[in-house]
């Protein structure tokens, strides 16, 4: 506006460039700092490792977050972060019951009790033969961003339905406690997971002034 000599107070030479460059410039350096904080803490957490059950070596590997998908078996002990969203199988508890914690998740801290289904309970608290002949169909409901909601069914060959409800699965964001070991098999993984569709991107804030400034910047403009 100030190269218009009509409406400039400096006769047409845009003496505010430079110092606006400059103010652009450390913004510029400053999101650019953000971002690459945000991309280290992405890849950190895509990368971190989890135990991922073999069938051909009936042993369990370590696998990366990001390379994990439905139907894989995964083994996650006490104090671990849960890295996605998963049926249970076992616990270390001959009961079948597991604690958690969901303060990432909901923002509480007091643990919550889980509970492997006892019709899945009594068929895989022996030990890894069972999980090898493992053969089944999870069919559930599509991803969604419902917390507190789950329903679906464990169809076994030879077995009946095994009905599936909230307090049988464990959802990524959440961590083990006082609890040994979980087997899960994964429902979700990644996008699909119910804490990244509760995720919202990231939205620019501006103040009442300065769309009230932008707003009366194109009002002189176009007149």
């Amino acid at each position: 506006m100030q190269t218009i000599k009509s409406i400039s107070i400096s006769n047409g030479v845009p003496a505010s460039a430079y110092p606006l460059a400059a103010v652009v410039f450390v913004a510029m350096l400053k999101d650019a700092f953000e971002d690459y904080k945000r991309n280290k803490s992405d890849n950190e957490e895509n990368f971190k490792p989890t135990k991922v059950y073999r069938a051909r070596t009936g042993q369990f590997e370590d696998v990366a977050w990001k390379d994990l998908k439905p139907g894989n078996i995964v083994k996650v002990s006490e104090d671990e972060a849960i890295p996605a969203d998963m049926c249970l199988l076992r616990s270390s508890d001959h009961k079948g019951t597991l604690y958690i914690e969901t303060k990432n998740l909901d923002g509480e801290t007091n643990l919550k009790n889980k509970f492997v289904h006892k019709d899945i309970n009594e068929l895989y608290s022996d030990d890894m033969q069972a999980m090898q002949r493992l053969q089944g169909t999870i069919y559930c409901e599509a991803p969604n961003n419902a917390i507190y909601k789950f329903e679906g069914q464990f169809l076994l060959e030879g077995k009946d339905a095994i009905p599936l409800g909230s307090d049988n699965i464990i959802l990524r964001g959440c961590s083990l406690r006082n609890t040994e070991f979980v087997y899960g098999i994964i429902i979700f993984s990644g996008h699909e997971t119910k804490i990244m569709m509760n995720s919202m991107a990231a939205k620019y804030k501006f103040s009442g002034l300065e769309l009230y400034t932008n707003y009366a910047i194109a009002v002189v403009l176009l007149t």
